[in-house]
Formats: structure tokens, C-alpha cells, sequence
């Protein structure tokens, strides 16, 4: 598994296009009693060693699923998740009704994921791993981080920024520290947003895969929503629900629900 600079995280090589692998994560090998273990728990660090191959990309794959499927049941997601999509919805509510346009929001499950969405990406910092660590959070620990005093959040922070001003020296802890957020990559933001929205009923959910250069080098959430298919990269600051960046190729994976 290589590393790119900049906001890519996971990355791997295509091949020709009848010998590309499908994106899959089930996979027999010594790392399916990984895959299925049930995500950390409070305060507890899972480490996994992965392979320098497609297997190491399909396990991360597997284990972002995984976190999915465990967070639509929690019901710190699912708070969560209903006061970004009840906060938006009333919103929209008021302002359509003030338009003399008023827009039903009851059971509208498109406003719901926008809504969902802008919290997302409103407390999301975007940050690289460090090179050859991936590291991969619950939606659990996300959510409870936005949550915590400043204090609390720099304490808990400190080991990662330490591990990152080594990595990079570009690093600034200063620019995290001013709202209450939580960190991480492209990965774990498309974990987050397909498991806030399944905790609610938005479902289907999928992984977004794209690249160029015969690499699939980032991902983001796909989520159905009322019949309709909508991307989500919270990683881009200035998009919005429906957004995607431009790629040479995509693939996709649904998560199994």
C-alpha cells in the first residue's frame, strides 16, 4: 500500500481492466477473524499489520464497513445524526415557509443527508495519516470527540499531534484547536457520513473509490436518498451534498446492512 502526499489516503494500483480485482472486503486469510471482531470500545487501540497489497486495502475496506454497520445501532450516532437532520429540516422549514414556497420536511429523507452532510463538514479537520499508519477511528469516538471541552480535547489529542509534527512540519496544532472537532481522513469521513445516515433509515450507503494514474487514491460516501444517489466528500470544504472531485476512474462498494 503506497502513500501519496496531500489529502489521498488509501491508495492501490490497477491493473488492466479484465485482470482489475473488484473492490470486495470479504477475503479468506489469516485476517478474518480481524475483519469481524467488533470495533474497539471505549478508550481501546485496535493495531493490525497489514500487507503491502490489495489484501491490506480490502481489509481497511472490510473494517470501515464494519464500523458502519456496529454505529447505526449506537445511540450516540443516532442522536447525533437526528439532531443534524432535525436542526437542518427546521431550517428549511422556516425559510421555504418565509419564501411562501414551504417545502414538507416530515420524512424527507434528502434534507435529512443534507443536513447530516453540513454537520459533518462543519466539524470535520482533515488530516493525512502518518506515512505508513492507517489509522481508522469508530464513528462512536468521532462523534463523542465534537462533544468535548477544548481542554479535554487537546489532552486526548496530544499523542497525535505529537506523531504528525514529526511527520510533517508543516503541521499546525493551532489550526484544530478552535471548535471542537474531529480529525482524521478521507477514510474515516466516509465512515462517518454513511453511518450517520444509516443510523437514521437513509439507506443504501456505499463507498466512493476515485483515481488517476491507474490508482483509486480517495474515497467518500454515496448515500440513496428518496430514489436519488448522492455523493458525499466532506474532505472538500467548498463542496456540498452531490459534490465529487473529478477522476480518471471510480468503483464503488455498498455496505452490507
Amino acid at each position: 500500500m503506497s502513500h501519496l502526499g496531500g489529502r489521498y489516503g488509501m491508495v492501490y494500483r490497477l491493473g488492466r481492466a479484465e485482470q482489475r480485482p473488484p473492490i470486495q472486503a470479504p477475503y479468506k486469510t489469516e485476517r478474518r477473524k480481524a475483519i469481524d471482531a467488533p470495533p474497539p470500545g471505549e478508550g481501546r487501540i485496535v493495531r493490525t499489520a497489514l500487507p503491502d497489497t490489495f489484501d491490506g486495502i480490502r481489509f481497511e475496506i472490510g473494517r470501515m464497513a464494519k464500523y458502519v454497520a456496529e454505529a447505526r445501532r449506537d445511540p450516540v450516532v443516532i442522536d447525533a445524526a437526528r439532531m443534524a437532520a432535525s436542526n437542518w429540516g427546521r431550517i428549511v422549514k422556516e425559510l421555504s415557509e418565509q419564501e411562501g414556497r414551504p417545502i414538507d420536511v416530515h420524512n424527507n429523507k434528502t434534507i435529512a443527508l443534507e443536513g447530516i452532510d453540513m454537520w459533518c463538514r462543519e466539524v470535520f479537520c482533515y488530516q493525512e495519516d502518518p506515512a505508513g499508519i492507517e489509522m481508522l477511528q469508530t464513528p462512536r469516538r468521532m462523534v463523542k470527540t465534537t462533544r468535548m471541552a477544548r481542554e479535554v480535547l487537546a489532552y486526548m489529542m496530544e499523542p497525535f499531534y505529537r506523531s504528525l509534527e514529526r511527520e510533517d512540519a508543516n503541521f499546525d496544532r493551532n489550526r484544530m484547536s478552535q471548535k471542537p472537532i474531529f480529525v482524521g481522513d478521507c477514510d474515516e469521513a466516509a465512515t462517518i457520513v454513511c453511518a450517520m445516515a444509516a443510523s437514521i433509515g437513509i439507506t443504501p450507503v456505499a463507498f466512493a473509490f476515485g483515481g488517476d494514474g491507474g490508482t483509486l487514491h480517495h474515497t467518500w460516501a454515496k448515500i440513496q436518498a428518496d430514489g436519488e444517489w448522492y455523493d458525499s466528500d466532506v474532505t472538500e470544504p467548498r463542496f456540498r451534498l452531490g459534490d465529487k472531485s473529478r477522476f480518471d476512474h471510480y468503483e464503488e462498494y455498498e455496505v452490507p446492512l
